[in-house]
């Protein structure tokens, strides 16, 4: 006990119960015991070691012999009875150590910049650890060194904590997406102690999102906010489905905290503020229909508003209680020099509190009026009119309000504004700024960006843009400046007093297809850093930046890829075909990387499909998007056939395939309804073959092969895979599996052709001749997809999952080939080629690689 009473605990750090409760317990709290606190009819020595934030004091009789105590948890208001206890050293053993610390990345004071002449330190680019090396980045002038930096920020989310030789894979994929073809191959070259050199060399690459003005792409989504920890500018987000809690260093992208936040509701709201040294986030939560007491979620148990220990996630006191509805908006102010929380909701409430101790500071008797009742507050802003603090609340429908904090929460005059063409006005974002000594506030959100009189509660002046949009606040050159970002992903900064556009407009995120979600602004080495939240990914963005002169990314797709064909001849040279969700489809040069011809354009929706074939003695592309199939010249980009599939009964085309049968070129569609349908490629008509029936709803795929000289299909049908012969229609094999087939593909071999199915994480092998199993393989990761191909007399087969890797593995062997090809973004298709190069497609991107004998041929080693 004298040794327990002795600890001192450091000011940063603390004791939590390790439980779904969470409570800070204090040690050590030594006091006696007055009467009363406990109910006993014999008197006994009590004696208080600690207490904790449920109320409760935890007690020791002193009179105890035995020197591990037992220690009762009593509630303060006392009366009770102590029950049976649990021993010292058990609640010591249950207790964890809680950190207000944030453990921020530093930078060495020895460590040097990237030597700019002759050349860039590639060795320092793999070796140099990236919390120290990017700070740095923004010292380098040369042009070769900011090449070398744009190669490095490109996908230091992937890269950054990874191992080296995944590093090194990454950086040269980078470097070759930026079209640094040289710079790619020195990367490659980096010895990595312990590990063999790389087994694949990059041929080119694409680089469709590429942009020098976006330092960092976090992969966090959610609520957000900015703050300056330690003199260090770092981004909080708080993914909501998750319940993760994430600090970043904006300096280097580092991942500082990462930790869930264990709370009965839904989060929907974040602020962030420091209360004597510490770091704490404030969220706002609803009702999802589980709480206790809730009935489906009507509302009866209302909104929460939690306070949480910024460095590791652990609650600060009790969730605070009060609003009816939704907690959609939190933010913190200072009121008569106390910090408070302001918080607004589905109760169109506004409710102030205490920071420190949670306790509530006001009794809301007014409510913002609004069209629709269910619409509630989702923005608030805070600042100073004239000397008083004021809150700014803005509504889903539209409505915007100021409040007096002083008075607790008085109502003042409402937003409105003489435009007769708004429409869809809902605001999710506000903030405060003096305007030459003019207060106003700027919302954005579904409405337009619009800036208001504070005094008067009008709108002044036109809205900033031409589109709906956040809007965020910032100080550039010393004067205050205006950030919005559209729904579109187009940044702009303005100045308010004459509404010109300072930096942009500039478009760094439409490509994801996605609006912009969340907008902040931050300070990282004396610029301006716009932060932009997408439903996928955060950009960190720099506007002022440019790109290295002499280099500049192939571009291509806008958007994924999902398919990849192979197509060629030996005397007409082989190329690759795309087909993305851009609704175009792309052909390739295998060797260089150029475009052939214009971009396959004119589809509906996504390509669902590609393939190539030799229609007329010619190369020719095949593509389908679900009710039309086409044919493509790909010397050209013209379109030589527009087959409807949809004509045969309702038939969508999710797959094609093509083939030769009959001495003529035919295309293979499958679909939802369970057929497979042949097409006469020339003449753009069914090719006169039975349809393959029998299936269930969903085919995802039917390919051709060629067994003991007659053509099949290998058609893949949830656990099954059925070989049918082509000419009578007729099953001849049924390969059944446990789970359902997600891929499947031929290997095309004159000695004895394969078929491959994959489930899941495991690969199958099967001789489509006999229905004979010859094998199986786990790979270790969820197939995502699947190519298949023998190279000089080996079966090969390349699989990408979801850790973003491509492994190539032996058919005959089951064993892995080479190391794993890491890529920075999600595998939508990969392919083998008949020399042996590997082409990947991610995300937007398509990348030839050549395994390690052929760089080595070409060396002329």
């Amino acid at each position: 006990m004298q040794a327990l009473l002795a600890v001192v605990w450091p000011s940063w750090q603390h004791l939590a119960t390790d439980d779904d409760i969470g409570w800070e317990v204090h040690l050590p709290s030594h006091c006696e015991v007055g009467a009363g606190l406990v109910d006993e009819e014999i008197p006994r020595s009590w004696y208080a070691i600690g207490h904790d934030e449920g109320q409760y004091y935890l007690l020791v009789d002193l009179a105890e012999a035995d020197g591990d105590f037992r220690v009762h948890r009593v509630d303060h208001e006392g009366g009770k009875q102590v029950g049976k206890g649990q021993r010292l050293s058990t609640l010591l053993a249950e207790l964890r150590p809680v950190t207000d610390h944030l453990d921020l990345p530093t930078v060495s004071a020895d460590t040097q910049p990237l030597r700019e002449d002759p050349a860039v330190d590639v060795h320092k680019l793999v070796h140099a650890d990236a919390a120290e090396l990017l700070p740095l980045l923004d010292q380098v002038t040369s042009a070769e060194g900011r090449l070398a930096a744009d190669v490095y920020r490109t996908s230091v989310n992937r890269h950054q904590g990874s191992d080296l030789v995944t590093r090194r894979q990454l950086l040269a994929l980078d470097a070759a997406r930026w079209g640094a073809s040289d710079l790619s191959r020195a990367i490659t070259a980096v010895p990595v102690d312990g590990a063999p050199a790389d087994s694949w060399t990059v041929e080119w690459a694409t680089g469709a999102r590429l942009d020098p003005r976006v330092r960092a792409r976090l992969d966090v989504r959610g609520h957000q906010a900015t703050a300056v920890i330690q003199g260090r500018p770092v981004l909080v987000t708080l993914n909501s489905g998750r319940s993760t809690l994430h600090v970043h260093d904006l300096a280097t992208g580092t991942a500082v905290v990462e930790t869930p936040l264990k709370s009965r509701q839904v989060f929907q709201a974040l602020a962030v503020a420091e209360l004597d040294g510490r770091w704490i986030a404030v969220t706002g939560a609803a009702c999802d229909g589980s709480c206790d007491g809730c009935d489906g979620c009507d509302g009866s148990c209302g909104g929460l508003v939690e306070r949480w220990n910024l460095a590791d996630g652990t609650r600060i006191g009790e969730p605070l209680t009060g609003h009816r509805g939704s907690v959609q908006a939190v933010t913190v102010a200072k009121v008569a020099g106390e910090q408070v929380i302001v918080s607004g909701g589905g109760d169109r409430s506004l409710r102030i509190w205490d920071l420190r101790t949670g306790a509530p500071l006001n009794t809301p008797t007014a409510r913002q009026s609004g069209v629709d009742e269910l619409d509630g507050i989702s923005a608030i802003a805070v600042g100073d009119v004239d000397g008083r603090p004021i809150a700014v609340t803005g509504a889903t429908d539209g409505t915007g309000l100021v409040w007096d904090l002083e008075s607790g929460g008085t109502p003042g005059p409402a937003l409105t504004t003489d435009d007769p063409d708004r429409v869809d006005p809902g605001i999710s974002n506000a903030a405060i700024a003096d305007l030459d000594g003019r207060p106003i506030v700027v919302t954005g959100g579904d409405d337009k960006v619009r800036l208001w009189d504070l005094r008067t509660g009008k709108q002044f002046g036109d809205p900033l843009g031409d589109s709906n949009g956040m809007s965020a606040l910032a100080e550039l050159d010393g004067r205050s400046v205006i950030v919005t970002a559209t729904n579109r992903g187009v940044i702009t900064v303005w100045d308010p007093c004459d509404r010109r556009a300072v930096r942009g407009p500039v478009t760094v995120v439409a490509d994801l297809g996605a609006s912009v979600d969340t907008l902040t602004t931050a300070v990282v080495s004396g610029r301006l850093i716009v932060v932009a939240g997408t439903y996928r990914q955060t950009f960190v963005v720099d506007l002022d930046a440019t790109p290295a002169s002499g280099q500049s990314p192939r571009r291509g797709h806008m958007k994924e890829i999902r398919h990849v064909a192979v197509g060629g001849t030996a005397d007409s040279g082989t190329y690759l075909v795309t087909g993305g969700e851009d609704r175009a489809a792309r052909v390739w040069d295998l060797v260089d990387g150029t475009e052939l011809c214009p971009p396959l354009t004119g589809h509906w929706v996504h390509v669902n499909g590609v393939a190539t074939a030799r229609v007329g003695g010619r190369p020719a592309v095949v593509t389908v998007d679900g009710s039309w199939l086409r044919v493509w010249d790909p010397s050209t980009g013209k379109r030589t056939q527009t087959v409807s599939v949809d004509n045969q009964h309702g038939h969508e085309a999710r797959h094609v395939s093509a083939t030769e049968y009959d001495g003529r070129a035919v295309g293979l569609t499958t679909g939802h309804d369970g057929r497979v349908l042949a097409w006469d490629l020339d003449q753009g008509t069914p090719a006169g073959l039975p349809p393959l029936t029998g299936h269930a709803d969903y085919i995802r795929a039917a390919l051709p092969a060629t067994v003991g000289g007659q053509p099949v299909i290998a058609v893949n049908d949830g656990a099954t895979v059925r070989i049918w012969d082509l000419a009578s229609g007729e099953t001849t094999r049924t390969l059944q599996h446990e789970y359902p087939v997600q891929h499947l593909a031929v290997i095309a071999s004159p000695m004895r052709p394969l078929l491959v199915t994959a489930l899941h994480s495991t690969l199958h092998v099967w001789d489509p001749a006999t229905g004979e199993h010859l094998g199986s393989v786990n790979t270790g990761d969820t197939i995502r997809t699947m190519s298949a191909a023998e190279i000089d007399g080996q079966p090969l087969i390349a699989t990408g999952g979801y850790e973003q890797a491509v492994r190539l593995w032996d058919a005959v062997t089951g064993q892995q080939v080479s190391s794993p090809l890491m890529v920075p973004e999600e595998i939508g298709a990969v392919a083998l080629t008949p020399d042996g190069h590997l082409a990947v497609a991610f995300g937007p991107d398509i990348a030839l690689f050549s395994p390690e004998s052929a760089a080595r041929q070409r060396s002329g080693c």
